[in-house]
This record gives structure tokens, sequence and C-alpha cells, in this order.
């Protein structure tokens, strides 16, 4: 008994033992652990230096760009390359070179959350852009950093100014709308009776049915039709659209080929907008007006779950005009650091149109007359599928095909009242010379059209 009480005795101890050794084994662990989470490292001597901290701000930072060199404005894989360069990408390069961040931060921008108000396509240009970020304070960016980025940026990318925003602004996210422009040659809008080249001039009748046609786009609607890659009941595909008009007609003169156009602008204004949303909505227009849709596709392209081939007009004249945030500005706080987004004063004002109207619009209108692209895509466009507006559902039909069937119902319709005018003739005289003359003359209307 007494040596049975002796091995317990000695097993609890060992047990004790074990246990306190453990707790402490933890405890440093858990000290180590709690140094690394802090940033901090134990150094040999056994001294802990305090870590220093940086105090960051939130900023928003409005920028303008001519678009027809770059891949678009956001960073994604081989886009941020030097083969395939972005708008983003030649930010973020200035801002490292200027070391406002490290190659850690340039590689993941999302870590000082780095985020645009909108993303644009390829050479699409921006006099209004604007990208948030958490920056140091130290940096002072809002009285100096415009003026040492644009010295680091190519000269069709312009940074305008820094402005602090509050600690949760996201340029995306609190965005209430967005304003895009579409500058192109009246041209686009000729009627099958008119010579499509650069002498048309629009007429105010023409004008009036482009702002009708505009005008449908205006409310909610399933816009699944005039995007990619999405399926029609995502509620993604649902977009507000606040107004759709064009503008006066106005003529640009090229002095170095002495070449005369008349160009006019779109200007849409929305919540926001999907990939290619706002192209397919001028081509859209551009085809109707044309005669080349019928006027009933428009609505029938908003109820279609059957993915319809909308014609994409050329990315040249698409520009993103304006962002709003009234809804931030109503809201600002009292403190003087903080102002307003929608509006940034004379001064600035003043710099955004002049890039506008020296490396922009210009530039879009010279690029126009030099290659003629609205004729190329107007051009392609002859040999596009369109609605059949006979069909209730989706079935398509070429328009040369469609051309042909209307000059054909209208020749036979005109030699059915010119036969009925004809007198003295019996039935059986008539119908061979009907059928005689309507195959070569269908044949030539269809050539013509």
């Amino acid at each position: 008994a007494i040596y049975m009480l002796a091995r317990i005795a000695v097993r609890f101890c060992s047990t004790i033992t074990r246990s306190i050794e453990s707790v402490a084994s933890s405890s440093t662990a858990d000290a180590a652990l709690h140094e690394v989470q802090s940033d901090r490292v134990r150094e040999d001597n056994g001294t802990q230096p305090r870590r220093i901290r940086v105090k960051t701000l939130r900023y928003a930072m409005l920028m303008g760009y001519q678009g027809k060199n770059y891949f678009g404005m956001q960073v994604r894989g081989r886009y941020g390359s030097e083969d395939w360069p972005t708008i983003e990408s030649h930010v973020l390069n200035a801002m490292l070179e200027l070391k406002w961040i490290t190659p850690e931060l340039r590689q993941s921008p999302f870590d000082f959350y780095f985020q645009r108000a909108s993303r644009t396509d390829r050479r699409v240009s921006a006099v209004r852009q604007l990208v948030s970020m958490q920056m140091d304070e130290a940096l002072d960016l809002p009285s100096r950093g415009a003026e040492l980025i644009n010295g680091k940026l190519p000269d069709d990318i312009r940074v305008f100014g820094f402005r602090r925003v509050t600690k949760n602004f996201q340029a995306q996210k609190t965005c209430d709308r967005r304003a895009y422009s579409y500058t192109l040659p009246t041209y686009a809008f000729a009627k099958p009776t008119e010579l499509t080249n650069n002498s048309f001039r629009i007429s105010e009748s023409t004008l009036a049915e482009i702002n009708q046609v505009l005008s449908q786009y205006a409310g909610t609607h399933n816009f699944y039709n005039y995007t990619s890659k999405k399926s029609f009941k995502e509620r993604s595909c649902k977009r507000y659209i606040v107004s759709f008009e064009v503008g006066r007609p106005f003529i640009f003169k090229d002095d170095v080929r002495n070449e005369e156009m008349e160009f006019v602008t779109c200007t849409v204004k929305g919540a926001s907008f999907m990939l290619h949303q706002i192209r397919k909505m001028i081509g859209m227009a551009i085809s109707i007006v044309r005669e080349m849709q019928h006027p009933s596709a428009l609505e029938k392209s908003f109820h279609s779950s059957d993915r319809i081939d909308i014609p994409k007009a050329p990315g040249l004249g698409l520009l993103l005009e304006r962002l709003h945030y009234d809804w931030y500005d109503k809201n600002l706080p009292t403190h003087a650091d903080f102002l307003p987004l929608t509006n940034w004063g004379e001064e600035v004002e003043t710099a955004i149109e002049k890039l506008k109207k020296e490396q922009i619009v210009s530039e879009i209108m010279q690029t126009e007359i030099a290659t003629q692209s609205m004729m190329s895509w107007l051009v392609d466009m002859n040999h596009h599928d369109f609605l059949d507006p006979t069909s209730e559902g989706t079935e398509t039909t070429p328009f040369v095909t469609g051309a042909a069937k209307t000059a054909k119902e209208a020749f036979l319709s005109a030699s059915a009242e010119r036969n009925e005018d004809v007198k003295g003739e019996s039935e059986e005289e008539e119908r061979p010379e009907v059928e005689a003359v309507a195959a070569p003359g269908e044949q030539e209307a269809a050539g013509l059209r």
C-alpha cells in the first residue's frame, strides 16, 4: 500500500511539472506572436523598439486624359505592362518614382484603397476622372501633389488637384451620377436618300428624330443586350438613365487637309454604365435614324432574353465628361479641410476646359477626318443582321436582304396601281407583262439600296 501511494505521488508531481512547463512555453509563444502581429521584432539584447506609426488621410485626385494611346483606365493583368499601357499604370509608376508608395503597394493598389470612379475602355478619354486613395499626411498632397506628379506623367495625362475626403469615401461607390458625351460626324445619321460624305449637313427634322430616339433610353431598363458576359436575369443589367440628348451641330475645319466636316455631340447622364453600353446605345440610334433598323427594335431590346446583336459604335468619340457627388457635397463635415468634389473651382475648371479643347475634342475630330473611322464602321454595318420587324420574336435578317424585300414590295405595289389604270386589256394579257418586268426591276432596286 505504501508503495502504491508513493507511485501515485510521483506521477502527480510529474504531471504538475509538465503542466507548469507547458503554460510557460505557451505564454512565451503567445508573446512572440503578439510581437509579430504588432509589427515588432525582438532584438538579440532583448530590447523592443517602438513601432513608428505614419498618420494617413484619405484623398481624392481629379485628373483628365486623352485615351487614344491607352488600353483603358484600369490596371488588370497584362494591360498594366509596357506593351499594354493603361492610365492607372502610368499614375502608379509616377507615384512609385516619387516614393509616395512602395513597390509592394504598386503591385497591390487596393492595399492603400486606390479606386477609380469610372472605368473607361480602350481609346476612351476623360476630362473629369476621380481616384481615391489613402496616403501619408506628410506628403501635403492638396498643396503640391498635382505639380509633382504631373512632372512624372505623359503630357496626355494631367492631374488637376487633390482634396481631402472623409475616411470612408470611395470614388466609385460614392459617385451619384456619371455623364458621358459622344462626338461624331452628322453624316452618320444620313437618310437612305441622302449622300453619306463630308459635305452632309443635318436637318432640323433629323435632329428632332434623334432626340426622340435617344429619349427612349431614359428611365430604368434592362440593358442586357447592350453589354457582354452577363445573363438577362442579372440585377446588374438594370441601369438608370437620367437623360440622353443631342446638341447643336457645329463645323470643324482641318487646316492641314483643308477639309470641313459637320459634327454633333450626344450627351448621356446616368447612375452607372456597363462595358460597351453607351457605344451600343449610339449604334442602335444610328441604325434606326438611318432606317436600317425598325424603331420598334429599341423597345424590344429591353425585354428580349435572346441575345440581340446591336451594332457597337467606334470608341473614338466617347468621353467621360463629369462625375457628380451631390449627396457627398451636401453632407460634408463643416471642417475647413473638406471641400466639394462636383465643382473644383474656376482655376481647375479652366485647366479642364483647356485639356478638353486642345488635346481631346480637337484630336477626336482630326482623327475622324484623317482615318474616317465612322465611315468605315457604317460600311461594315451594311452587312449587319437587324431585327425583322415582321417577326414577333428576335428573328434577324441581313440589311441588304431586308432592303431588297422592301424594294420588291414597293415595286409590286406600284405595278399593281399602274395595272389598275390600264383599260381595255384582259387579265390574261396583263399577267405575262407584270412577270416580265418584275424580275429585272427587283434586281435593280436591290442593287441601288
